[in-house]
């Protein structure tokens, strides 16, 4: 089984070096929305920048709320020539009610696959999304991002909040 990094016995233990064991995270401090748009941009917060040559595992955990009119489509931006794919989970796209329990959405998507996810039926309640899966960088690195937009353009406003996280991991 391969690992990131290799330790080998002996070896001189640096910054660098454990470092590169941890997690790259982006941390959504404040929230952001975007109305009357269905064009999907980058997510100002939930931005990393990977290496080349690498595989990461992903993870990102969404906070976000949005009239039951225009909900919330997400994909991804990634480095040119990565490879992977991406799971979402979350209350599928025709749910808008205040509780949302049971009816979800769990599939397997391209990076620039849209994704919609329903919501509680008011700007105002938050819900949640997850998201995950492995990216694999060409020799070039570069910018993996979450970009959303709303799924149906309207003036109320799709919010991705404060709390919302996407975490990194190298794992070859």
């Amino acid at each position: 089984m391969s690992q990131y990094p290799v330790l080998y016995a002996g070896q001189r233990i640096t910054a660098g070096l454990l470092s590169s064991m941890l997690p790259l995270e982006a941390y959504k401090g404040s929230d952001t929305t975007r109305t009357s748009t269905t064009t999907t941009t980058d997510d100002p917060d939930l931005v990393l920048t990977l290496e080349g040559n690498a595989t990461y595992y992903v993870e990102i955990f969404i906070h976000y709320a949005a009239a039951s009119t225009e909900l919330l489509k997400t994909h991804w931006t990634v480095p040119s020539g990565a490879t992977g794919f991406r799971s979402a989970w979350g209350p599928t796209q025709t749910v808008a009610t205040s509780d949302p329990a049971g009816d979800g959405r769990w599939g397997i998507h391209g990076f620039t696959t849209d994704v919609q996810y329903g919501t509680r039926s008011n700007a105002n309640f938050l819900t949640m999304a997850k998201e995950t899966g492995n990216v694999v960088t060409s020799s070039s690195g570069g910018t993996l991002a979450l970009k959303w937009a709303q799924n149906t353009a309207g003036a109320t406003g799709t919010r991705v909040a404060a709390g919302s996280y996407m975490r990194a991991k190298r794992i070859l």
